[in-house]
């Protein structure tokens, strides 16, 4: 069976023109004019071959952006000599009839020469790149705005080639770390050596374990500069891979101000807490030197009885033991508030969380309050506790926050008729709950509403620094608790909830 003749030329070139999704046409260089285009053109810009060729030599002027007629021109001249079978291409806008450019990218190449031997009519091959040049153009603005981010935050931007073991740096990055700004200089034999030698174990076993598990990485370093300044450096690294290599990238900046910022903060806080307590002792002196005080007499009084005996040479021997026991006694109770004072005037932000009684902190708490309330008329009332409730804490931190709730209490009630305090202790779901109560009826809505904002009080100037109930709430938030009223409750009660053990809380 013979294949039938299908190479009659016209009607292939005129299939071919058909399913091109080009603009394919033909250009008369000498004339500057339009002489064919297939029917893509007038489909995409609506020009008929007609209307672009009555444009004559004003053909570029009102069809091309102004920008581009350099180009074209620059183009056309060099068309004019290229030879048979050489490829010429540029991009330029083309305007269409409804006066929107068009982004084209066009191929060009020699199809007729004149008699002088030069090209006359070039064959053109021209393609919309409007979706590519608008992501262009996104993708710019994208990097220009990423660009602006990185220097507002002072950013440094990093290449790591794993295969090679190549750090590439940008300028940014050599400022960072104190490094002169010179290509000849090793990026990672620099930083090793500026890095402080304990950061540095840390940085390359953070850094090989993103490796190994192809994962980001995050850390903080310190840097010696040449004059002898220690800079502290942030960096962050994604790890990325393809088929051909394995590489990292990433950002760093200096963090030394943001560093010694938190550290002045730290100390701030650690100075407020600190004033808070010595402003709540404060107001207790009175009753503790009479916690103290009252001992010391019973003390006295039985030195006393001791040495009329001896004076006498009258020793009974069994009031002789009943004095020493009584003194026993009364000196473990001020051995006992001594301890509480110590480690309540101790600053405890940064102490180890332990395991104590919670019978142990409510009583320790009240060993500073009760003959203070005892002189004012108020009854202390303190529900059972079971001696085996435990819970894991920093101690100092929480006998500061009841004992706050316990001076809050004794200020709001001094005035009323009925004046109690009651304790209460829960444990629920593995929660406990110190519940303060006293004999008040409630906070006004305008206050609690501001209450837990720092220097906010509703104490005489002098007897308030209005830091207690922040202070505490902040503590109750650093052991996964919280501190609030309890707005349903007939009388006065804040409530002190927080899990039992700190390693089961979520975070």
């Amino acid at each position: 069976m013979k294949t039938k003749n299908f190479m009659d030329q016209d009607k292939l070139l005129e299939k071919i023109n058909r399913l091109i999704p080009n603009s394919v046409y033909i250009f008369d260089l000498v004339e500057s004019q339009m002489v064919w285009f297939n029917e893509r053109v007038q489909e995409l810009y609506g020009y008929s071959v007609e209307e672009l060729q009555a444009l004559g030599a004003e053909y570029y002027a009102q069809t091309m952006h102004p920008d581009d007629v350099a180009v074209l021109a620059e183009a056309v001249t060099k068309a004019r000599h290229i030879s048979d079978g050489e490829i010429i291409s540029l991009e330029y806008r083309f305007k269409d009839r409804l006066g929107n450019y068009h982004w084209i990218k066009d191929q060009i190449t020699a199809f007729a020469r004149g008699d002088d031997g030069l090209v006359r009519y070039v064959l053109g091959v021209a393609t919309d790149v409007d979706d590519r040049k608008a992501y262009e153009e996104t993708l710019k603005k994208t990097i220009d705005k990423l660009n602006l981010c990185l220097a507002a935050g002072k950013m440094g931007t990093w290449e790591w080639e794993i295969e090679k073991n190549v750090l590439h740096w940008d300028t940014r990055m050599y400022t960072i770390h104190g490094i002169p700004v010179d290509p000849r200089l090793s990026p990672a034999v620099e930083v090793n050596q500026r890095m402080i030698k304990e950061d540095l174990d840390i940085v390359n076993e953070k850094v090989s374990k993103a490796v190994a598990e192809r994962s980001d990485f995050y850390v903080t370093y310190r840097v010696k500069f040449d004059n002898q300044e220690i800079h502290h450096v942030k960096c962050y690294g994604k790890f990325l891979s393809s088929q051909d290599d394995k590489k990292m990238y990433g950002v760093a900046w200096d963090s030394t101000e943001e560093i010694l910022t938190e550290q002045e903060i730290q100390e701030a806080r650690a100075n407020m807490i600190s004033a808070a307590k010595m402003a709540a002792l404060g107001e207790m002196s009175a009753g503790i030197a009479h916690e103290i005080n009252n001992p010391l007499t019973v003390i006295q009084a039985r030195a006393f009885q001791l040495a009329q005996m001896a004076d006498n040479n009258k020793l009974d021997t069994e009031k002789v033991k009943q004095a020493a026991e009584s003194i026993s006694r009364t000196a473990d109770k001020i051995a006992r508030i001594i301890r509480s004072l110590r480690s309540f005037a101790r600053e405890g932000t940064f102490d180890p969380y332990e395991v104590v009684s919670v019978n142990q902190i409510v009583e320790e708490t009240l060993e500073f309050c009760r003959t203070r309330f005892y002189n004012h008329g108020i009854e202390i009332e303190l529900e059972p506790i079971p001696e085996d409730l435990e819970i894991e804490c920093r101690l100092v931190q929480i006998e500061q926050v009841l004992l706050n709730l316990l001076n809050n209490s004794f200020d709001a009630i001094q005035q009323l008729e009925e004046k109690w305090i009651r304790v209460r202790v829960a444990c629920q779901d593995n929660m406990i709950e110190i519940y303060v109560i006293d004999s008040g009826r409630g906070i006004p809505e305008d206050i609690q509403q501001k209450m837990m904002l720092p220097f906010f009080t509703t104490k005489e100037v002098g007897k308030g620094t209005g830091l207690g109930l922040s202070i505490s709430s902040g503590i109750m938030r650093s052991h996964k608790g919280e501190l609030f009223l309890d707005r349903q409750a007939a009388n006065t009660t804040f409530v002190i909830r927080m899990p039992r053990w700190q390693a089961d809380s979520a975070e």
